[in-house]
């Protein structure tokens, strides 16, 4: 019997490769990809130029893409900014770039909006580092604090014309499905059987993807702490 996990493209080798070391047999496929927006990219060190220098800026940077980005761009982030990271992998990008980054406890946008820098922010600005779309919760609940915030969406998502996967496997030898994003969870009933997917145990992320599978007709969720890995590997051994 297999795990399928469903995550975008890149990382789905290692992500694999992960979970069968760990014992748990795995077949990773990609559904969607993630594609840096060449414009939104030659745009950020103009950006970067522009921010005032007689206030502090929170910089909130939401994947591992856009972490990247980041960090490419270090020599030109001025003094008065303040980095956090939605999550470990995110962090290290920009930690391994001398960028000192907070991450939270709970590596997930709940997480972030719990910190306290994030209690009171009335017309503080705060730069979201992104892909287009998604993220709504974190931008939605700063505005509502009154927070100045604004939104650098540096990639896009895009679905896999053929996605591949792995190792070659069968629908009958899957016993649970791993997704890591809505964006993925709703490229799947998109690309199988809906019937098949809604008879398997789901393994989700955070309370709004656990929302779209449900909503989809899936009854038998698990929602992961985060996203890592190691947390779903943790999810997975006890769902199996």
């Amino acid at each position: 019997m297999l795990t399928l996990l469903l995550r975008p493209q890149a990382k789905c080798q290692a992500s694999a490769q992960a979970f069968n070391n760990a014992g748990v047999a795995t077949v990773a496929c990609g559904l969607i990809d993630t594609v840096l927006d060449e414009p939104a990219i030659a745009s950020l060190p103009n950006k970067i130029a522009d921010l005032a220098r007689d206030q502090d800026y929170k910089i909130l940077v939401t994947s591992t893409v856009a972490a990247t980005q980041a960090a490419q761009l270090k020599s030109l982030w001025p003094a008065n900014v303040q980095f956090f990271a939605v999550g470990k992998s995110t962090a290290a990008i920009l930690e391994a770039a001398n960028i000192p980054t907070i991450v939270p406890h709970t590596p997930r946008t709940e997480g972030l909006l719990a910190l306290p820098e994030f209690a009171k922010v009335n017309q503080q600005p705060i730069i979201i580092m992104k892909g287009f779309g998604g993220r709504e919760l974190l931008h939605d609940t700063l505005v509502e604090r009154g927070a100045k915030v604004t939104e650098w969406e540096v990639y896009k998502r895009q679905r896999v014309f053929t996605p591949r996967s792995t190792q070659d496997w069968q629908a009958e030898q899957i016993q649970c499905i791993i997704a890591t994003s809505g964006e993925v969870i709703l490229a799947a009933f998109d690309y199988f059987e809906p019937q098949w997917l809604t008879s398997l145990h789901w393994i989700v992320v955070s309370q709004r993807t656990a929302d779209i599978a449900a909503k989809l007709g899936v009854t038998q969720i698990t929602q992961s702490r985060d996203a890592s890995d190691q947390a779903l590997i943790q999810s997975a051994k006890q769902v199996l």
